[in-house]
């Protein structure tokens, strides 16, 4: 079985070498194709992951370095062992020009156990006397749960006529809550244009009215000034005649 990375799709470097996998099968074909007509099962497994991996690597090939010549132009069928060794080769360039490949295979390098699946074991290691001491030991509990569950099981569910009819008025219930919102929000504005309301009645009645008071006194002052001044000179005339 062949590792290959799940996430860049290429073969792990702790994976078999592809050519010790398919020795046998390259000595048993002579470094030739494999017939169409004598394949079995395993063998066309074989080849069919050959041409991902060929497509995969094309496709990475154009991600990294843009469109290039395909190698094999003469038109001859290829080998197995070449096309394997197309496949490395093509790795080892794309290793050596692309510094993603080189950190994912220092990942696999530093984390062996990522594509091993893990081996799960029984820790617990209890005979069968030593389980039959923890089934007796926890039989009260089961006991107990039971008679809560059995006791939960007899009460009577209440009526449910109530939450039906609590569940009919829903509609109506958030339509007088909007109500109830639009209610809120014209009784802030209408304080707040009582307020200026006020705040101007203020301004005008009291104020204003205050202002006039004192501008009168100020001119009353005057006048009462300005007839004592004329009172004196008059009588300082009437003196000297």
């Amino acid at each position: 079985m062949i590792l290959v990375d799940p996430v860049l799709r290429i073969p792990s470097p702790d994976a078999p070498h592809l050519l010790t996998i398919l020795g046998s099968s390259n000595q048993h074909h002579n470094n030739t194709l494999f017939p169409p007509h004598e394949m079995d099962e395993y063998e066309e497994a074989v080849l069919f992951t050959f041409s991902l991996l060929e497509s995969r690597l094309d496709r990475i090939e154009y991600v990294l370095g843009g469109a290039h010549s395909p190698a094999n132009t003469d038109g001859k069928p290829k080998t197995v062992a070449e096309r394997i060794q197309r496949i490395e080769k093509s790795l080892q360039a794309l290793s050596a020009k692309s510094a993603l490949l080189n950190e994912a295979q220092e990942l696999l390098k530093k984390h062996k156990d990522v594509l091993k699946p893990q081996e799960t074991t029984d820790e617990a290691g209890l005979n069968a006397l030593q389980k039959a001491v923890v089934v007796v030991e926890r039989a009260p509990s089961f006991a107990s749960t039971a008679s809560q569950l059995k006791a939960l099981d007899d009460q009577q569910i209440p009526p449910t006529d109530g939450f039906v009819k609590l569940a009919k008025l829903a509609p109506r219930v958030a339509e007088a809550e909007e109500r109830h919102l639009q209610q809120a929000l014209e009784i802030s504005l209408l304080r707040k244009q009582s307020g200026l309301l006020v705040q101007r009645a203020k301004h005008v009645q009291v104020l204003g009215a205050n202002r006039c008071w004192a501008e009168w006194d100020k001119r009353l002052q005057l006048a009462q000034r300005t007839v004592g001044r004329e009172e004196f000179r008059r009588k300082q005339e009437e003196e000297e005649l």
